[in-house]
């Protein structure tokens, strides 16, 4: 049985603004010294990106958007400790990350989320609107955190080797090997889950 092509789980990414991202350098410099109007623009940039992390990752949609205002909050706080201008995206993340992490331990059992009720309209409906996308949607949740956020970096998207590894700061080599592992799990977890859905009840 073959995986449908991952990019068709790239409609969560609809409706994302297109904003530069990842915003320029005197934008940041901007940010660091407390201008408001930078901040602001950065949070707009951003906070859609972070929803659709967030939603991609499992991630309920109104928790999702707590999870972004978090993030966004998180940035406003310690944006003037950001040391370097160009790591701004790697530290941009690593926050993303670290509120995920809490979501998970609070919310759900560790390495596993619940299946996602998304209310209408709303991206992660769109993923399963039909059978094919329901069974991707059901073999992703069978994946560990980590295997999902390379293949949402890899899949959805659409970063380079090294630009992930700019931002989980692992070496390109390392993301190649991990996002090749993350994808094969990902086939073998669909093959059970189609199988699943066909046999007859």
């Amino acid at each position: 049985m073959q995986l449908p092509r991952s990019g068709s789980i790239s409609l969560v990414t609809q409706g994302i603004p297109k904003n530069p991202w990842p915003p320029d350098s005197d934008t940041i410099e901007r940010c660091r010294a407390g201008e408001r109007d930078s901040i602001a623009l950065v949070i707009r940039s951003g906070f859609p990106r972070l929803i659709a992390f967030f939603i991609g990752a499992g991630v309920p949609p109104s928790d999702a958007d707590d999870l972004a205002a978090d993030t966004c909050e998180g940035l406003v706080k310690n944006i003037s400790k950001l040391r370097e201008v160009g790591a701004f995206e790697a530290w941009f993340w690593a926050i993303a990350r670290a509120k995920l992490r809490t979501w998970i331990r609070k919310r759900r059992r560790p390495g596993r989320f619940e299946p996602v009720n998304a209310p209408g309209n709303t991206p992660a409906e769109r993923i399963v609107e039909n059978e094919e996308h329901a069974e991707i949607r059901l073999a992703m949740e069978q994946l560990s955190a980590k295997d999902r956020e390379l293949l949402w970096l890899r899949e959805v998207e659409g970063l380079s080797y090294e630009e992930i590894g700019g931002r989980l700061r692992s070496a390109a080599g390392t993301v190649r090997v991990a996002c090749h592992r993350a994808r094969k799990r990902l086939e073998v977890a669909y093959e059970q889950v189609a199988g699943d859905l066909e046999e007859p009840g």
